[in-house]
Formats: structure tokens, sequence, C-alpha cells
């Protein structure tokens, strides 16, 4: 799994709202490629990060800003 991406959407207002993000491979089948998802306004990265250690079996009550896990299944 490689996840690749910026930090920053704007780093002149150094604003972290719509980050382009690929995540790569297959999380051990937890995650179907070729697909394009969205997520609502101010969904945070970290929600994705907490999801990922879930599939690597080290699950986490929260990181940082999260507020939940995203679901992967299909575009929300």
């Amino acid at each position: 799994m490689i996840l690749y991406g910026a930090g920053l959407s704007d780093a002149n207002s150094h604003l972290h709202d719509n980050l382009p993000t690929v995540l790569l491979g297959g999380a051990n089948g937890h995650l179907k490629g070729g697909r394009h998802l969205r997520y609502p306004p101010n969904t945070p990265l970290t929600n994705l990060f907490l999801t990922m250690l879930d599939w690597m079996e080290l699950p986490q009550e929260r990181i940082g800003d999260s507020t939940g896990r995203l679901s992967l299944s299909s575009s929300a």
C-alpha cells in the first residue's frame, strides 16, 4: 500500500482542503482499484490514515483530527 499526495492544496494560504491523494495497492483485499472516490467537504485525511491502520491490524481509536473511518467501498 502506497499513499501519495500533498499536505497542502494551496501552500500560499496553508489550506489542507481538497487534497489530491493517490492510494496504490490492494491493501490485502481491502481496496478495489481503478476508481476515483470523493468525500464530503472537510473530511479529514487522518480518517484515511485511521482506516489504513485498521487494514494493517494496528487499530487506533483516533489520530489527530480524525472523526472516524472511511468507507472505501463506494464513492461517498
